[in-house]
């Protein structure tokens, strides 16, 4: 699943992502081979608190001295963009519209499924 991640890594700029969903679990994370180790440090992350933070907020970019964040809230969780300052936003912007769909359809599957077994089974 995380292949669909590859069109936005593929931007300039971008270093990694993160999809976490409202509660702060990492769902899923992808960073480039040079970000490798960063992977590792923000998934032992507790994102509670950020995504409290974020209630209400649909997108924003939040800029550090170091690197910039692009957060794009989704139906099932946020999508966190890490980017260097030459990354084009508007590439970024476009491509996580085009993918948060596949993003939302993984979580509405898994209800269809036990759904269906439930039926079945009872």
């Amino acid at each position: 699943m995380k292949d669909i991640f590859n069109d936005v890594l593929g931007i300039d700029g971008v270093h990694g992502l993160l999809f976490i969903s409202y509660e702060g679990a990492v769902k899923l994370s992808k960073f480039s081979n040079r970000f490798k180790d960063e992977e590792e440090k923000l998934s032992r992350i507790d994102w509670t608190s950020f995504t409290i933070e974020l209630t209400g907020v649909n997108d924003a970019e939040l800029l550090y001295e170091n690197a910039r964040l692009y957060v794009k809230k989704s139906g099932s969780g946020y999508l966190i963009v890490i980017l260097g300052y030459e990354a084009p936003i508007s590439m970024v912007r476009l491509n996580c519209e085009i993918m948060l769909p596949s993003l939302d359809k993984m979580k509405s599957t898994g209800r269809k499924i036990g759904a269906l077994f439930r039926k079945k089974i009872f």
